[in-house]
């Protein structure tokens, strides 16, 4: 194999693919090699077992993952079912998996969900089922992040006041999230154990929820502001507070959830979503001058880089502000 040194900067775009695939399959065949020699170096026997099923072998894994790993799994058995062996995915299966990805989700979530395809196939390569992850060489999507969808105090004042016909249970759960920043799954699950009173500094009682996120396993704690104890207040008022283990929101099906949220749009004229009520979250506490780690950890985020979403959005917000008040002063 061998390359022309020009070719790699050549204008000939012919040139320059032919330059990238020949170092890409000299790198996948150095890779080959290396763990042949490492094989043979412990003397480690080859165990590749093509017929090993991936899904399986998958699910094991998945256990002690986040959610994000069965959202892929319900990918995965769309696409290629549930028998599908380690023998089945090469790099053509996975470029394939990644458009088939493309044409249902958004791309930066094909970059996470093929990410974690990755992962599961260097554990396979770690625990000798497969000698090379067939992925090494696929050139994976990176998609632009879309900002947060969010709803302002002027659009949040607009679906309180026109809200005929939507339950109250319903329209409570997603207020209460707007000023907790909790996720729908975690808003379903949320008990009245989950909710801790203690005193402040003032001797003022204070209520905050420590709760495990199903999304990512992690503990989040969240004091209430007073919009989110008026709420729980209005929900002790219609349920039997004796038992912890119940669940504080009332919620049905997510075919419900989905249906009313689709009314509320309709009666308000706002365009939101569901998750929209956590990103409110976010953009309120950025909005109202909140340091980005403080924001983080009442978001329950593991990284600031997810936080600085929220922040972005209060930048531009300002800018079209200034942009609005030159268009004014220059009329």
């Amino acid at each position: 194999m061998h390359v022309v040194p020009g070719d790699e900067k050549s204008r000939d775009l012919l040139k320059r693919r032919a330059y990238e695939e020949t170092y890409k399959k000299a790198e996948f065949l150095r890779l080959e090699k290396e763990q042949q020699l490492l094989l043979q170096e412990h003397n480690l026997p080859a165990k590749e077992d093509k017929k090993a099923s991936f899904i399986q072998y998958f699910d094991k894994l998945a256990v002690t993952r986040t959610a994000v790993w069965q959202s892929t799994r319900k990918h995965l058995i769309n696409f290629a079912g549930s028998k599908l062996a380690f023998g089945n995915i090469t790099e053509e299966w996975l470029r394939r998996f990644q458009e088939y990805l493309q044409l249902h989700i958004q791309d930066v979530t094909v970059c996470t969900y093929m990410g974690v395809i990755t992962t599961c196939l260097n554990s396979a390569v770690r625990d000798k089922i497969i000698a090379v992850n067939p992925s090494s060489n696929i050139k994976k999507v990176r998609g632009k992040e879309a900002a947060p969808k969010f709803l302002s105090k002027e659009q949040l004042d607009n679906i309180i006041a026109n809200s005929e016909g939507i339950p109250s249970w319903f329209t409570d759960a997603f207020l209460f999230c707007c000023n907790t920043g909790l996720r729908l799954s975690d808003i379903e699950t949320l008990t009245w154990g989950d909710i801790y009173y203690s005193k402040d500094r003032m001797g003022r009682r204070l209520g905050t929820i420590v709760k495990e996120q199903v999304k990512t396993g992690e503990t989040v704690r969240i004091p209430l502001n007073a919009d989110a104890e008026r709420i729980l207040q209005r929900q002790q008022s219609m349920h039997d507070l004796c038992d912890r283990h119940a669940k504080v929101f009332l919620l049905k099906s997510r075919t419900t959830t989905k249906r009313y949220i689709e009314r509320w749009r309709k009666l308000t004229g706002e365009n939101f979503t569901y998750h929209s009520s956590r990103h409110t979250f976010g953009t309120m506490l950025q909005s109202a001058g909140v340091d980005i780690n403080t924001t983080s950890k009442l978001m329950g985020h593991k990284s600031i880089g997810m936080t600085l979403r929220y922040a972005k959005v209060v930048d531009r917000a300002r800018e079209d502000g200034i942009e609005k008040l030159n268009r004014y002063l220059n009329q």
